[in-house]
């Protein structure tokens, strides 16, 4: 964040709303006490402009020189200053109120305007009078000439009220002290969070041991565990592994949960072997289900970003980190060290992630469809949306290139819905060949499937296109259902109302997928990919039997995905398995290849 330079005409003499400090050479009192702390906490530093014992306020400000005019009293003008102030202090003095002001000279920053207005509003009385006793208590001996001369400028109701109010003041500082603490502690698991790693950092760190660290990311798949067992035992999970990775950080290091999947761990590793701590520490941490007697594992992973001596911004580092972790864990790795090759290759992602508003405006994401096909007579029936982006410089992408991005950056709504559409354009063009037994499914999002105006927004897109509305197929993935199952069982049903069929996806994959069966209005069930590759063996043959069987019974459609060889679909077949869709059929096609298969199959 760019640093703004903001220069003040401080009031010398207004002890102690804003005085000059002579033994000190600053500023001193309630103003440059509450900017000094808007400054923490902002992108302006702020100087006084002025630092002697003469006011000069009236020059600076006509000069244009400063960008705040503070310490005025009651109705003071200057000249190039606006209208707009604000009131910092105020207080009674013979029966009238006085108040204290800070003026914007016609100089300063728009954005300053609002920013110290928001501050300012969000600062009480009690505070401001804690600061004002803390005044009374830390001025300098010295400086008794100068208190003797501009005492006279408090009200005496103000000195009544320090002296009744200042135990009153002391405890809600204490208070005060205790809720920052508070602030930076993590509800579940105890130890700190983002703002603690934040704070840490910039005191601990430094230009000479920079080097010396290295930040380690543990991703922890919650989403996973909430399916397979309960929102309450995946908070016991994320206390121990808290436990846990404290018994590995010393009193040198920082561990912190920075995300609702994600714990951070600065540690100073200089000549440590990273294999020596982290491999117990990562065993350690999924012995949970094993000493908790869980028939579930606890997936987690790391990534390692070794801190170089030109790092400055906290967030990419996190961000490499927890790319590294998030590598890890999609290659079943207990952890991997973010590379200059990973990190280039995150650069280049970024680049990439700035091309995406284009790639829409340009239409350069295409439509391309899988084939679903008859299980017995390998006649095609049916296909899945898919997605490719033809960039003007890359070339042409798949959607692990991409669709990672939109997550991350919060654009995959976007996606989903410019996908329904040109999904919606297909299926009209089919209809209007004479096309009305083919069926196309689309896979949205948790987030947009979850979302209050899913529905609305998708009968908008699809009342502008004439089809079967039973030709268009969406899919729910057993996850959607974590968060916000309410809204999702909601949309579900009015999704059926407009005539769309529902596919539960990924079926049995966790353990939560019969109950998904009661608790959602679907059509059918495609079967996770995993149980597919497990066809061969004998529990997997049950397991998939049993699936098929009871969703026969509940009148649904049995699909299953990823069909790589004969031996696969001989088994499908045995167990009446109704669509198959794989790579032993039919790859990914463009729409259009796509529609000339269709119409030579018609």
């Amino acid at each position: 964040m760019e640093e703004i330079i903001i220069y003040v005409a401080g009031n010398p003499d207004l002890y102690p709303i804003e005085y000059y400090d002579a033994d000190t050479e600053t500023y001193q009192g309630l103003i440059p006490e509450l900017l000094n702390q808007f400054s923490k906490q902002s992108k302006y530093k702020i100087k006084y402009y002025n630092k002697n014992s003469k006011d000069e306020r009236t020059q600076l400000a006509a000069n244009r020189q400063v960008d705040l005019i503070s310490g005025c009293v009651g109705n003071e003008s200057f000249e190039h200053t606006e209208n707009e102030s604000i009131v910092v202090f105020e207080t009674l003095k013979n029966d009238k109120t006085v108040s204290y002001r800070l003026y914007f000279s016609d100089v300063a920053p728009e954005s300053l305007k609002e920013d110290l207005q928001s501050y300012f509003s969000g600062v009480t009385q009690e505070v401001k009078t804690g600061i004002l006793v803390d005044v009374k208590e830390q001025i300098p001996i010295k400086s008794w000439s100068l208190i003797h001369t501009s005492i006279i400028t408090l009200s005496l109701a103000v000195l009544i009220l320090f002296t009744a109010v200042i135990l009153l003041i002391r405890k809600y500082r204490h208070k005060v002290k205790n809720y920052e603490q508070n602030k930076e502690i993590d509800e579940i698991t105890a130890i700190g969070n983002i703002d603690y790693l934040v704070r840490y950092y910039n005191s601990l760190l430094n230009d000479k041991n920079r080097i010396l660290y290295s930040m380690f990311c543990f991703y922890v798949d919650t989403e996973r565990m909430e399916r397979i067992s309960s929102h309450q035992e995946t908070n016991e999970f994320l206390k121990y592994t808290a436990m846990i990775l404290q018994d590995y950080a010393s009193e040198t290091d920082v561990l912190a949960r920075v995300s609702d999947v994600g714990f951070i761990l600065l540690k100073l590793s200089e000549g440590q072997n990273i294999d020596e701590w982290i491999i117990p520490a990562l065993e350690r941490i999924r012995s949970f289900s094993e000493n908790n007697g869980k028939a579930y594992s606890c997936d987690i992973a790391a990534g390692v970003y070794s801190l170089k001596s030109d790092d400055r911004d906290l967030n990419e580092m996190i961000f490499n980190s927890w790319q590294s972790a998030m590598s890890a864990y999609r290659d079943k790795l207990d952890y991997k060290i973010c590379s200059d090759e990973m990190v280039d290759h995150l650069i280049e992602e970024r680049k990439l992630q700035a091309d995406i508003s284009r790639g829409f405006e340009n239409h350069e994401f295409l439509l391309y469809i899988q084939f679903y096909v008859d299980v017995h007579t390998y006649k095609i029936v049916g296909g899945e949306a898919l997605s490719r982006w033809q960039h003007p410089e890359k070339g042409f992408l798949t959607p692990e290139h991409f669709v990672p991005l939109m997550e991350r950056e919060d654009m995959i709504s976007r996606m989903d819905y410019y996908s329904l559409e040109k999904v919606c354009v297909f299926l009209e063009k089919l209809s209007k060949v004479g096309v009305e037994n083919f069926f196309v499914s689309c896979n949205f999002s948790r987030k947009t499937f979850s979302s209050v105006d899913f529905v609305k927004n998708c009968k908008e897109i699809i009342d502008k296109y004439q089809f079967d509305r039973k030709m268009l197929v969406f899919e729910i993935t057993e996850s959607t259902s974590v968060r916000n199952i309410s809204q999702v069982h909601k949309n579900a049903n009015s999704l059926k109302e407009l005539g769309i069929r529902i596919l539960l996806d990924d079926f049995g994959e966790g353990f939560t997928s019969f109950f998904d069966l009661q608790e959602y209005p679907v059509d059918g069930l495609k079967l996770d990919k995993k149980l597919i590759d497990n066809i061969n063996t004998e529990k997997g043959k049950t397991i998939l039997k049993s699936m098929a069987r009871i969703g026969h019974e509940l009148n649904l459609t049995i699909m299953a995905e990823g069909i790589e060889n004969d031996e696969q679909i001989k088994e499908l077949q045995k167990i009446n398995c109704d669509i198959i869709q794989g790579f032993r059929f039919h790859y990914p096609i463009p729409e259009w290849e796509a529609q000339k298969q269709i119409l030579k199959q018609k």
